[in-house]
């Protein structure tokens, strides 16, 4: 079931906007939200062509004061990974969320393996985190 279908079925969808464009370019007028939510976006190498602040700051625009942000996300497993901004951690994502921000609650998982996929046809390794955040003024 997708994401529409689902907002459908749990009563959701008129209070939900799923807009389906890049995200950095789409014009959202006047667009202040009550929360803004990411999942395992930002490491997809068709990603890694703007820096990961672009993500993080565009994602607080769009975020009234009290609302909230919320952001998960992969972390470094792999040496490579590491080279990548994309692939980032709790404690410097929070880094982004100084004045204005209070950072509500960071989390990470340890290692973990998930079975093959669509796009990864074996199973491998993944570390999340989390961020959530709430904007407390202008």
């Amino acid at each position: 079931m997708g994401l529409i279908d689902r907002l459908k079925l749990e009563g959701f969808n008129d209070r939900v906007q799923v807009v389906e464009e890049d995200f950095l370019q789409a014009e959202l007028l006047g667009s202040q939200c009550d929360a803004v939510w990411t999942s395992c976006s930002w490491h997809y190498s068709a990603n890694h062509n703007r820096p990961l602040l672009d993500f993080v700051a565009r994602m607080q625009s769009l975020v009234r004061v009290g609302g909230l942000f919320g952001a998960e996300f992969m972390m470094p497993v792999e040496q490579r990974h590491y080279l990548i901004e994309h692939y980032t951690s709790p404690e410097a994502l929070s880094s982004h969320f100084a004045t204005n921000w209070q950072v509500l609650l960071t989390l990470r998982t340890d290692e973990f393996t998930e079975q093959a996929h669509v796009g990864q046809l074996h199973a491998h390794t993944h570390r999340m985190g989390l961020v959530l955040a709430a904007r407390t003024a202008e």
